[in-house]
């Protein structure tokens, strides 16, 4: 797995990114990590809202995104999505599992969750064979840019952080537990 640190990147440009690594991810699986400016993002499900949103082709509603939000795409070749799918789950649980091991994925809800609160979105779409898109860990984003919509369209759900919950990680060492998770899972 060859992993990139691409730093703060303007969302409108990580589609671009992301084509790119598509094709490589026959050959090799690529992790991206980077945080974004602040934006946000609308996926395949409709969102009526008074705020500038950017379109993409992920799954999903709308969401949030900033510099505290530490952003996981994944360009793997994925033989089997739900298989795929069940890694980040767990690599994503074990996160979690080093800070408070109540945060939990909910199925019926996709996303992690502690409380009835929202603070890890999943997103992807499948190309040629690939993943595209991936996940975002709420590390310390503004909760009230964040919270000005209904995360993923959810009624009643607003959104955490692990920073609001009371734990002191900044991006960099959010990074490096992302990157050890996930080769730990896929085995990398």
């Amino acid at each position: 797995m060859k992993v990139e640190d691409l730093g703060l990147v303007p969302y409108e440009r990580i589609d671009a990114i992301l084509e790119e690594h598509i094709p490589l991810a026959k050959k090799e699986d690529h992790l991206l990590l980077c945080t974004h400016l602040p934006v946000y993002t609308i996926g395949s499900q409709p969102y009526a809202c008074d705020l500038p949103l950017v379109p993409t082709d992920r799954g999903g509603s709308v969401t949030y995104f900033d510099e505290g939000c530490l952003m996981l795409y994944f360009a793997f070749k994925v033989p089997s999505p739900a298989r795929f799918y069940a890694k980040v789950i767990q690599a994503v649980q074990n996160f979690f599992n080093t800070f408070d091991p109540a945060i939990a994925y909910d199925r019926k809800r996709p996303g992690f969750y502690i409380d009835g609160q929202k603070i890890a979105s999943l997103g992807f779409r499948y190309k040629n064979g690939a993943s595209k898109h991936g996940v975002s860990l709420h590390i310390a984003p503004d909760l009230g840019a964040f919270n000005r919509i209904e995360p993923c369209g959810l009624k009643g759900v607003r959104a955490t952080s692990l920073q609001e919950l009371g734990f002191t990680l900044d991006i960099p060492r959010a990074k490096e537990l992302a990157i050890k998770v996930v080769k730990d899972v896929f085995k990398a």
